[in-house]
C-alpha cells in the first residue's frame, strides 16, 4: 500500500514535475487555492480546494474525510515579487509573505492533527541567503521561511515529526524559468555562469525531496538545510 503525501501549492511547472514523479511512490492529496491542477495521470491524486484565509480545521476535516493515513507535507506554495524596496507597497509585503511563510505555518498546523506523519519539507531560495536588488521582499520572506523551519523541528520533534528545508538554485521550469522574463540576455549568461554545475532539472529537486521523505535515509535530519544549486553559494 502506498503511503500517501499533502501538498500545497502545486500550479508551478516545477511542482507538477515533481509531483508526477512522487505519484511514482505515493498517493497524494493536493491542496490548491485558485486554479485547479491538471495531471494526465489523476489516478493517485486527490484534489482538496482551500482558501488560504480558511482556518486550519477546516483544511483537516477536508483531509479527513479522503485518508488519515499522512506520511509526509510538501509545502511548494511561492510567489515572486520583482519591486524594489522604494516601489512596493503594504499590499505587495503582505502577500508574499502570506504566500511565502503564512501557507507554510499553516501546513505545521495541520500535521499536529495527525499521528503518523514523518516528514515535513519547504523550498527555499539562494536568494535567501544574500541581498539581492529589486527581489527583496522574496528573498526576505525565503529568509523568514528558513527560520520558521528551525523553529517548528523543535516544536515538532517531540512528536518525531522531521522538517527541512532545500535551499534551491536556478531550475530552469516553474518559477526559475519565468525568472528569465524579467533578465536581459546579459544578466541571464550571468546568472548561468553563476551555476558552476549549470542550472537544474526538475530530477535534481525530486531526488533531495525523496531522500528526506524516506525515514531510514534521513531518520537523523530535521532543521537542516539542504543547499541544491549548483555551486551558487560556493
Amino acid at each position: 500500500m502506498k503511503k500517501t503525501l499533502i501538498i500545497s501549492g502545486s500550479n508551478s511547472e516545477l511542482a507538477i514535475g515533481v509531483i508526477n514523479n512522487l505519484l511514482k511512490k505515493y498517493e497524494i492529496v493536493l491542496i490548491y487555492h485558485s486554479k485547479k491542477p491538471k495531471f494526465h495521470n489523476s489516478l493517485n491524486i486527490t484534489k482538496i480546494k482551500h482558501s488560504i484565509k480558511d482556518e486550519v480545521e477546516d483544511l483537516y476535516k477536508k483531509v479527513k474525510k479522503k485518508t488519515k493515513n499522512i506520511h509526509g507535507i510538501i509545502h511548494f506554495n511561492g510567489t515572486h515579487n520583482f519591486k524594489t524596496l522604494k516601489s512596493f507597497n503594504k499590499e505587495d509585503f503582505s502577500n508574499t509573505f502570506e504566500i511565502n511563510c503564512l501557507t507554510f505555518i499553516k501546513l505545521v498546523k495541520l500535521s499536529y492533527f495527525f499521528n503518523k506523519i514523518k516528514s515535513i519539507l519547504t523550498i527555499s531560495s539562494v536568494s535567501s541567503k544574500m541581498g539581492n536588488k529589486g527581489i527583496s521582499l522574496y528573498s526576505s520572506s525565503k529568509a523568514a521561511l528558513n527560520n520558521l523551519v528551525k523553529s517548528a523541528s523543535l516544536e515538532l520533534a517531540g512528536k518525531n515529526i522531521r522538517v527541512n528545508n532545500i535551499i534551491l538554485g536556478h531550475i530552469e521550469r516553474g518559477m526559475g524559468k519565468k525568472t528569465q522574463n524579467y533578465l536581459t540576455r546579459e544578466q541571464l549568461i550571468s546568472l548561468r555562469n553563476r551555476h558552476p554545475l549549470g542550472f537544474g532539472k526538475v530530477e535534481d529537486l525530486f531526488y533531495a525531496l525523496d531522500f528526506l521523505l524516506d525515514t531510514k535515509k534521513s531518520r537523523w535530519i530535521t532543521g537542516s538545510e539542504l543547499v541544491l544549486d549548483g555551486g551558487y553559494l560556493a
